[in-house]
């Protein structure tokens, strides 16, 4: 018998991690909000052998990437009919930007917010862009966020990548829940084999960091529209 609840508590758990789940296709009137929480220009890391060698620059690059991802964003919706609104991130949704989540659901001073959002707006759904906060690889103590160009020197050996570790989430206002999340991994990072790491990681461009911006934003763009697709609003 303890075997039999046992496996009944494990299946409505793997039940519970198949949330959320969608109320059906958006109406094509539905007006969505979306409120970036990313830095508005790409940033730099870079981890070394050792810890004293790890380095992280915000201000290399001035570039406004924040219209970048409107533009990429905004368009698939806006040819499929939708009405979409640019949101500015209010100070309370910034402070919760690592804690947005209770188990796989947004925490509900998070949905409270996007609440008094969409009621300002008039809005049907938010969509929030977020930086996300990992290991550089496995088990690693160094950890990355957001986007641009990582390099990792490791005993003279180094590479240098694009920096994705951001994600998306839909908030359905009406049903109070979010939809269909992304999927986005960690480590997977697209090398850049042409980008020589200099000895002096100081000498990293801005032009450099952009570049791996354009990258890191192709390959969220990859998992952002396949979560529109699941969520039918493709």
């Amino acid at each position: 018998m303890n075997k039999l609840v046992i496996l009944f508590v494990m299946l409505s758990l793997s039940g519970c991690a198949s949330l959320p789940a969608n109320y059906g296709k958006p109406a094509k009137e539905s007006k969505i909000g979306v409120v970036y929480m990313i830095d508005k220009s790409p940033v730099f890391y870079h981890v070394g052998t050792t810890a004293f060698q790890n380095d992280a620059n915000k201000n290399i690059s001035t570039t406004d990437f924040h219209a970048k991802f409107e533009s990429k964003i905004n368009t698939p919706l806006l040819n499929v009919g939708f009405s979409v609104e640019t949101l500015d991130a209010p100070q309370q949704l910034m402070e919760q930007k690592y804690s947005l989540f209770s188990y796989i659901d947004l925490n509900n001073k998070v949905k409270t917010i996007l609440d008094d959002l969409a009621l300002k707006s008039n809005l049907d759904f938010i969509i929030i862009v977020y930086p996300n906060s990992g290991p550089a690889w496995a088990n690693s103590s160094a950890y990355l966020e957001g986007y641009g160009l990582y390099t990792r020197c490791s005993f003279g050996s180094c590479n240098a990548y694009a920096l994705d570790y951001i994600d998306a989430r839909i908030y359905d206002v009406e049903n109070k829940k979010s939809l269909k999340g992304t999927n986005s991994v960690y480590f997977n990072q697209k090398i850049m084999p042409n980008l020589i790491v200099p000895d002096n990681i100081k000498d990293i461009n801005s032009t450099q960091v952009d570049e791996a911006g354009e990258l890191a934003l192709e390959q969220f763009l990859t998992h952002f529209n396949a979560m529109l697709v699941k969520s039918e609003f493709l």
